[in-house]
């Protein structure tokens, strides 16, 4: 799980109000407020769609005729679905989730919602099946309460870009790691190297003093580095086979 959404869920210790607006800070939005009569999802998505939270009067109409011209998709989710209808048709009547449901039809845009609930920071609504939604609508939810439009800080990330970046950086420390082992491999090969260069210096010089020895003092020995013909030449001189090696 991404860091940003690990501290979107710990937040448990704050009150509503409090948690609501950490998550939206952690999100990089910022709120519009919205008037509290009552009409406030409604003004809300009228400030998303129209720029004018007093445009609310007119989203209401527009998500009631939704309800009322295609029912099927949300008279199962409503007892006396009918009665229901009327009685949002009303100023001052609070929206829920099937107007919001309604309005993401209505407006072709997947509709996201940041909210105080503990255990679910945030949900999506997104229209109809064959609506385009390339449009978003954002809301914030301090729950059963108020609805507020937001917008994004200038220079903020979304959601998606946060995630984007958690994962670029999960995926160039794993690069790290993997060119620090190769460095490490590299470094243990070359230690290696040098390791078996000088055991094989060891070897000549033990080499080295084996010959010197086999020859009495005042002899010529040969010179380190010299070839070793010239070493047979001298033993054949000596008849000295028997020190040969």
């Amino acid at each position: 799980m991404p860091i940003t959404e690990i501290k979107l869920r710990c937040l448990d210790d704050l009150t509503d109000q409090k948690r609501l607006q950490r998550r939206l800070e952690l999100r990089g939005y910022v709120e519009k407020r919205i008037t509290g009569d009552g009409n406030c999802q409604f003004c809300a998505i009228a400030h998303q769609v129209y720029n004018d939270q007093d445009k609310h009067d007119r989203v209401r109409k527009e998500i009631i005729k939704e309800l009322k011209s295609n029912p099927n998709p949300y008279k199962e989710f409503r007892f006396q679905y009918e009665e229901y209808v009327k009685n949002m048709s009303n100023d001052a009547v609070w929206g829920d989730d099937i107007t919001l449901a309604a309005a993401a039809t209505v407006y072709g845009a997947k509709i996201v919602v940041i909210q105080s609930r503990k255990t679910t920071p945030s949900f999506e609504i997104l229209p109809r099946s064959g609506k385009a939604h390339d449009k978003v609508i954002h809301l914030s939810f301090l729950t059963n309460l108020h609805y507020n439009s937001i917008h994004l800080r200038k220079g903020a990330c979304t959601g998606k870009e946060n995630k984007e970046k958690e994962k670029n950086k999960e995926e160039k420390q794993k690069e790290e790691k993997k060119e620090e082992k190769k460095k490490m491999k590299e470094e243990k090969k070359k230690d290696k190297e040098n390791k078996n260069k000088r055991e094989n210096m060891d070897k000549k010089s033990r080499n080295k003093f084996h010959r010197q020895s086999h020859f009495s003092v005042g002899m010529s020995v040969p010179l380190e580095g010299e070839e070793e013909e010239e070493v047979e030449k001298l033993c054949r001189r000596f008849r000295l086979t028997d020190f040969m090696w």
